[in-house]
């Protein structure tokens, strides 16, 4: 199923946490989708902006209720990370001052092809006694935990939330993150397709179009038509080029039949079929889409290496005034 226009919050408490949130938010996300495009059977302007603005603040709610954390899909965080390992803490000393705690970690393994230190120290902020912070989390001495270090020569770093690394409890690593360790050495990039996804976003650039949008909406031509809003779907290859146009919703309703990498859980192709009528609006849509041809190169924010990836734009005309809108999702 495709999670296309998720944000999304998880508080890494554990792995388990983590993948609760994420199957909590997802028919939200998606109901949040659903509800939008019912606008198009309103016609009063003024109806549509309440109910979007009613939408968007009970989303923004659901973001606010815990520490808004997006956690990188976990073979996205492997790749970026300089050291992936699975580790004892053997000390932990706090500073003079008590602002910063320091913890050793005697290395037990080594995930990723790399040379590396059989014993690592990460230091953190503190939080003295007496004071609290809902997103403070804390390692203790004798921990064993699994973790994705970032940084360069002896600076490294690792988040104790917002991140894969966590504590490894009585019941080992999950095995869905344990096939990603397996095999995350095998992994290649831009062998797969990336949609908008909070676990992928923060790991990529933000992309917009090359080709001028204003342009061709500005020169369209008025239709008429009983449903004139849409949301499609754009997918766009890695030299930035725009490859093909979907309506949103036979994209998600062919998501069933898409190819997913399963030890990585990213898609590698997919098929979009639809049975359903379609619209004159959505012809001519489509068409007018299909004149944004070039776009931003989306990269990793690591490597800079390109990739295939999914855009999505909301398209919509208003009869009374003649005019077409859109909004980049």
């Amino acid at each position: 199923m495709p999670p296309a226009l998720a944000g999304g919050f998880c508080f890494n408490l554990n792995w388990a946490l983590a993948k609760l949130c994420s199957f909590w938010l997802k028919p939200f996300l998606y109901t949040f989708v659903y509800l939008q495009l019912k606008l198009e059977a309103i016609q009063k302007t003024a109806m549509k902006k309440q109910i979007l603005t009613l939408l968007i603040l009970l989303f923004v709610y659901v973001k606010a209720i815990a520490c808004s954390c997006d956690i990188p899909k976990p073979i996205l965080e492997f790749y970026a990370s300089k050291h992936v390992f699975k580790g004892i803490i053997t000390n932990k000393t706090i500073s003079k001052d008590s602002a910063t705690y320091t913890v050793k970690f005697k290395v037990l393994a080594n995930y990723k092809k790399d040379k590396i230190p059989k014993e690592i120290s990460f230091t953190f902020d503190y939080q003295k006694k007496g004071m609290w912070d809902s997103c403070y989390k804390e390692a203790y001495l004798n921990q064993e935990w699994l973790v994705f270090a970032h940084g360069k020569g002896r600076k490294l770093y690792f988040g104790i939330i917002c991140s894969n690394s966590q504590v490894i409890r009585e019941r080992g690593i999950d095995p869905r993150l344990q096939k990603v360790l397996d095999h995350g050495n095998e992994f290649k990039l831009d062998n797969y397709i990336y949609d908008l996804d909070y676990t992928v976003n923060n790991e990529f650039n933000s992309t917009k179009p090359i080709t001028n949008l204003d342009t061709i909406f500005k020169d369209a031509k008025a239709i008429k038509s009983d449903k004139p809003f849409g949301l499609f779907a754009l997918y766009i290859n890695k030299k930035g080029e725009l490859v093909s146009v979907f309506n949103f919703f036979d994209w998600h309703k062919s998501s069933e039949d898409f190819k997913i990498d399963p030890n990585f859980g990213l898609m590698t192709e997919f098929n979009v079929k639809s049975k359903r009528p379609i619209t004159e609006f959505e012809i001519y849509a489509t068409e007018l889409l299909k004149k944004v041809k070039s776009w931003e190169l989306k990269r990793s924010k690591v490597t800079q290496i390109a990739v295939d990836y999914m855009a999505y734009i909301s398209v919509d005309f208003d009869e009374k005034t003649s005019k077409w809108t859109y909004e980049l999702r």
